[in-house]
């Protein structure tokens, strides 16, 4: 029952029960929703609707988090048999707005408050088990995590892409000359170099053609590879507004 947001009907009982009691209370036709309900529902749901569109639409250079995704989307549109892996911040919560998915049970991540770095043992999985392609989508810190498992990816071919988001950073990058923070990554870093190192096929993209481009002709091929995708180092924002969860003071002092 404890919650830092208020709950205006606490339930506590045996889930059996409680589900069974809900279910005879919600038959057809037991409850009416308020017509001014269903319309502010539908107002919130145009407006979110438009402002994604005029997200989409935009295509700024460098790239943002929701340019960078529309190209990938656009790549699996032909491939709508490939599994979805997806990690990160800014990453993670982006893609799962924006990527669609075309078949059930084909996207892999973290789930809710889940952990970062089980992208890449996702996507060896799932490559494994259904020999059907694998797009991992990484935030660089997601990658950081368990980036090396590039190797095993090479190792035994295969047919996964990777696609790391370089934001130079946590959220975002540090300012050009600023001495290195906690959340700070080398700037400008080639991650599509690691698995060159090993065998694979590395993508450096800047902007949404070629990010598109690459993706399908990654998948087309069927073998390892890694684009290294370079995003705005200011574009990142605050994962979930974690912060606003955070208990507020009752009384003012």
């Amino acid at each position: 029952m404890d919650s830092n947001r208020p709950i205006a009907a606490p339930v506590v009982g045996d889930i059996k029960s409680a589900i069974s009691a809900f279910l005879a209370a919600l038959r057809p036709g037991q409850i009416q929703p308020k017509a001014e309900w269903l319309t502010a529902i539908a107002a919130n749901k145009q407006k979110n609707t438009e402002r994604m569109a005029a997200r989409l639409n935009a295509d700024p250079s460098p790239m943002n988090f929701s340019s960078a995704l529309r190209a990938v989307r656009t790549a699996l549109a032909g491939h709508p048999d490939a599994y979805v892996v997806n990690e990160g911040a800014n990453t993670l919560d982006f893609g799962r707005n924006i990527i669609d998915m075309y078949e059930p049970r084909k996207r892999l991540d973290s789930g809710t408050w889940g952990i970062m770095g089980i992208g890449m043992g996702y996507a060896i999985g799932a490559a494994v088990v259904s020999g059907k392609p694998v797009v991992a989508i990484e935030g660089d810190s997601a990658f950081g995590f368990s980036g090396m498992e590039i190797e095993t990816i090479c190792r035994y071919r295969l047919p996964i892409v990777t696609l790391v988001f370089n934001n130079n950073g946590i959220y975002r990058g540090d300012a050009p000359g600023a001495a290195p923070s906690p959340t700070g990554f080398v700037q400008n870093a080639r991650y599509e170099k690691l698995i060159e190192a090993f065998g694979g096929t590395g993508y450096h993209v800047t902007d949404t053609p070629s990010l598109t481009k690459a993706v399908t002709e990654a998948l087309e091929r069927g073998k390892p590879a890694l684009i290294n995708v370079v995003i705005d180092p200011t574009a990142g924002t605050e994962s979930g507004h974690i912060q606003n969860l955070n208990p507020k003071r009752a009384v003012a002092h």
